[in-house]
């Protein structure tokens, strides 16, 4: 099996998990924000803290890296084993 259909076939192995944490980011970012929103209409002290996001692209990069890297990890022990 070539290199490039190696990283394909990984690729294509981490996209559902990697797509199911984008989503969760999503949904974490919305009720984080709609809090906030609450918070800002009842004019509370408490919405006067910085609000940061969790669904950046540093963030999605990470995330993909991850995903990569423990496939790769993968992959490397499915090599090892097939070689014995």
């Amino acid at each position: 099996m070539g290199l490039l259909s190696v990283d394909l076939l990984i690729a294509l192995q981490i996209l559902p998990g990697f797509f199911s944490n984008c989503l969760f980011l999503a949904l974490y970012d919305s009720v984080v924000l709609l809090k906030h929103m609450v918070l800002l209409l009842s004019r509370s002290k408490a919405a006067r803290g910085e609000w940061r996001r969790m669904l950046t692209s540093e963030g999605l990069r990470c995330v993909w890296n991850s995903f990569l890297l423990d496939a790769y990890k993968q992959v490397g022990r499915w090599k090892g084993t097939e070689r014995r």
